[in-house]
């Protein structure tokens, strides 16, 4: 009856500490600004509002905009496909956003993708063709943890570095919680 006792509370504890351990993972590559030369700086994709980034992009986009002037990288790179019924795309408005203060042969987007993974898989691609190994991966914080992952199993070698948001404490617990769900989902199955 003990061995019994005994497995059922491995049974619970143990996905309970392996949760735990994911969030303390995630929060730890939330507070990290790496910035070691790389051969692009790539920014994920956010919403935007026929071609005009959301305030939430466009934090993401000057971050990318001061990493390039720190000269961390000689390229930008934006992700991201669009909605339907969008006459524009998160990579295309991203681009053109960059465009306006950036020489427009140091930027490009990647027009597609339906969510972080499958922009990251769309990179490889470009990556290919432009040699692209090292990484700056920029988000909001508590993004970055699941897409590093991401990018590492497709072979970049990445770094992180957060765009500021203002968040309330709320919001980042949620944001914790479903970030920590979203890696767990994706270390099991593979997909976003």
């Amino acid at each position: 009856m003990r061995i019994l006792f005994k497995l059922v509370v491995l049974a619970f504890v143990a996905p309970v500490i392996y949760l735990a351990w994911t969030a303390g993972d995630i929060w730890r590559t939330a507070q990290q600004d790496q910035r070691p030369a790389s051969d692009a700086i790539v920014v994920l994709g956010a919403a935007q509002y026929d071609g005009e980034p959301s305030p939430v992009f466009k934090a993401r986009l000057d971050h990318a905009r001061d990493l390039y002037l720190a000269e961390v990288a000689p390229l930008i790179v934006v992700l991201g496909g669009k909605q339907e019924g969008d006459r524009f795309t998160e990579g295309q408005a991203g681009t053109a956003y960059l465009e306006q203060t950036l020489p427009a042969n140091r930027v490009t987007g990647i027009k597609a993708g339906d969510d972080t993974l499958d922009s990251l898989q769309k990179l490889t691609g470009l990556a290919e063709e432009r040699q692209i190994r090292k990484i700056v991966l920029v988000s909001d914080p508590l993004h970055l943890g699941r897409a590093r992952e991401m990018a590492e199993d497709l072979g970049f070698e990445t770094a992180v570095s957060a765009s500021r948001i203002p968040e309330s404490d709320q919001t980042k617990r949620a944001g914790l919680i479903r970030e920590t769900l979203n890696l767990t989902f994706y270390r099991i199955f593979s997909v976003s």
